[in-house]
């Protein structure tokens, strides 16, 4: 058993309310999206001097740090010239006498064991 009857009467809405509505909707929403990007980017400064006032920009160095800078390992890294190192050769456990050769390169070294 099923009464239809409406309820409620059905009513235009009047003249120009539909736009005016939409544009009262549309204006408010690109105001909070305004107020949501300043209040983000007041936080992003305020978090910024934060880090920069409580974190100091170089940290003190110990004599552990420039001891390791100033390893011969990183000199490459570093780009500094690497001390020469001298080269050693073995034959059968025993330490041989090499005679280094002149070169036409200078990239190249031709090495002669006597």
């Amino acid at each position: 058993m099923s009464i239809e009857r409406e309820v409620f009467d059905l009513l235009e809405p009047p003249p120009g309310g539909v736009e005016r509505m939409r544009a009262r909707f549309a204006e408010s929403a690109q105001k909070r999206a305004s107020v949501g990007l300043a209040a983000l980017g007041v936080a992003t400064v305020l978090a910024l001097a934060a880090v920069l006032v409580y974190f100091p920009t170089a940290p003190p160095s110990s004599p552990a740090d420039n001891a390791m800078v100033a390893a011969p390992e990183f000199d490459r890294l570093l780009g500094r010239d690497a001390p020469p190192v001298p080269l050693t050769v073995k034959r059968d456990d025993q330490p041989v006498q090499i005679e280094e050769l002149p070169s036409s390169d200078p990239q190249i070294r031709m090495y002669r064991a006597l």
